[in-house]
């Protein structure tokens, strides 16, 4: 399984099929949904406060992270996905780590926002991951790295997102059963 961004669905499929892997495309509006449908992908919704939780009831929901509201919003509303809960400040703390265990929310490292930051960024990111994904595994908390881009040629294979997810601390036999996991 990896998540992706909204991008030409096209060169998508092409690529997703070469890697094997089954795709989530984030998508804002049901109009979006339906296109991505079409091409047999899998939709996830992205959402923040503002969106009107009532049109997407039943499906699944992600939310892009990085401070205390956004991340404290994806377990008030049981998100499927969190995304970037942290940035180069850390947001992310034991208790959140428990409640997003019991929402059996996803904590995602999307790997593309991680690739265009600089070194010292970048450094900043590694030392908070490190983090997370120590108290994931704590709590029980589900972890994975997905490529997360705009563009079909930024997809990373299933290798090097497990590589990534070991490197940062969490087993390897966890970050493939997390992998794996099949999308409803």
């Amino acid at each position: 399984m990896d998540i992706v961004y909204g991008q030409p669905l096209k060169e998508l499929l092409q690529i997703s099929s070469y890697f094997k892997e089954q795709l989530i495309v984030l998508v804002n509006t049901e109009l979006q949904e339906v296109t991505v449908k079409k091409k047999y992908l899998k939709t996830c919704f992205l959402v923040n406060e503002k969106t009107d939780l009532n049109k997407i009831k039943n499906k699944k929901k992600a939310v892009v992270g990085g401070s205390v509201v956004a991340n404290e919003f994806a377990v008030k509303i049981c998100a499927n996905y969190l995304l970037q809960p942290v940035n180069e400040k850390q947001f992310f703390d034991l208790g959140l780590a428990k409640k997003l265990a019991d929402n059996n929310t996803t904590v995602v490292l999307m790997f593309d926002e991680l690739r265009g930051k600089n070194s010292f960024e970048r450094h900043l990111y590694w030392k908070n991951y490190l983090e997370v994904v120590s108290y994931c595994k704590r709590k029980d908390t589900k972890f994975i790295v997905a490529s997360g881009g705009t563009d079909p040629l930024a997809l990373r294979p299933r290798k090097v997102r497990l590589a990534l997810a070991e490197i940062l601390g969490l087993p390897k036999d966890k970050a493939k059963e997390y992998l794996e996991e099949e999308i409803k």
